[in-house]
């Protein structure tokens, strides 16, 4: 595929009404499947924020090419490999939408209408957060049916949080689990709630490389201080699940880090009791999955993950009975 697929594009609104943020990197045969799928939506008053995050392959120069075609594309690039949780943090910094798109470099949306749809409802009835169905796949198909594992969640052990008002639930290992709302993708998010969760987040922290469970960190944040949520049974985009994607290829350090990132941010910003107490499980859950491989956990790594655990067993949230298993598979794990 080269540029002339896609659309000339030579008007920028200054007010758009969604910021598509999509971190790209070495995406050179991809990129423009999700660039032609934004670009055939019905709603056209939108920006494409793309962050080349240091890119090694002929990433950039496609993406130069694509925003010389259309005015909305705005390009970022990363001084060094940074990772997707600083990519999207820095793009939606400078976003100017109403409501954030994210999307990934690999994904594609359905259809012509769900930037209309899904603005149109979220803007009337003032949700700060809306969700939509997706199809989650291992390969592009002109057909949905003959797409592999139709809506299909792989990670049901992940947390989200327990507000009642916005209709979502905690995710434990038993508990209630509702794939809509554990990702980031798939969602439209009113933009002032999405930058001042980055800003609770800090500078600090999503200057750090974490490019595995970053989504998941950040969506938990976002639900935390979003007053509204709704979701709409329409579905809205492919998420592409590939030997080659950017989770599926991260070294094991990486993922590791990733999840320690993810444990803390469970803890630093859950409001309810429950929700801190709910750290020990995600603790013990990361130690069982981890333990046969833990040789190959680096010491920064390590002492990341024992210092999260010392805040955890620390804290006057948790009961004593959850403290003494903590302590006691803490010490079988590092032993």
């Amino acid at each position: 595929m080269n540029a002339s697929y896609v659309k000339n594009y030579n008007y920028f609104n200054e007010s758009p009404s969604l910021s598509v943020v999509m971190p790209a990197y070495n995406c050179e045969k991809k990129i423009f499947f999700p660039i032609l799928s934004i670009q055939n939506q019905n709603l056209t008053n939108f920006e494409i924020i793309l962050i080349n995050d240091f890119s090694q392959d002929n990433t950039y120069n496609m993406i130069y090419q694509l925003s010389k075609k259309d005015k909305r594309i705005k390009i970022i690039n990363n001084k060094k490999n940074m990772g997707t949780l600083y990519s999207r943090c820095i793009g939606t910094l400078i976003s100017k939408g109403e409501y954030i798109f994210p999307l990934d470099n690999d994904d594609m949306i359905f259809g012509e209408d769900i930037f209309d749809f899904t603005y149109k409802i979220a803007k009337k009835n003032t949700y700060d957060i809306l969700g939509f169905k997706s199809v989650f796949s291992h390969r592009y198909s002109e057909n949905i049916r003959n797409m592999k594992d139709l809506y299909k969640y792989i990670y049901p052990n992940n947390l989200i949080i327990c507000q009642p008002k916005l209709r979502t639930w905690i995710i434990t290992i038993n508990g209630k689990f509702n794939p809509h709302d554990v990702t980031l993708w798939a969602k439209i998010i009113n933009s002032k709630i999405y930058i001042q969760a980055i800003n609770l987040l800090g500078k600090n922290r999503y200057s750090k490389y974490v490019s595995w469970a970053e989504d998941t960190s950040m969506i938990f944040i976002i639900f935390n201080i979003a007053n509204s949520y709704i979701f709409v049974h329409k579905y809205g985009i492919l998420h592409l699940s590939s030997s080659s994607s950017a989770t599926s290829t991260q070294p094991f350090n990486n993922n590791f880090f990733g999840l320690v990132f993810w444990l803390e941010i469970i803890f630093d910003f859950s409001k309810k009791n429950y929700n801190k107490n709910y750290s020990v499980s995600a603790a013990l859950y990361i130690m069982k999955n981890y333990y046969k491989n833990k040789s190959k956990i680096n010491k920064a790594n390590l002492s990341y993950f024992k210092n999260i655990i010392n805040k955890i067993i620390n804290s006057r949230y948790i009961q004593n009975d959850k403290k003494i298993l903590l302590i006691k598979t803490l010490k079988k794990f590092c032993s």
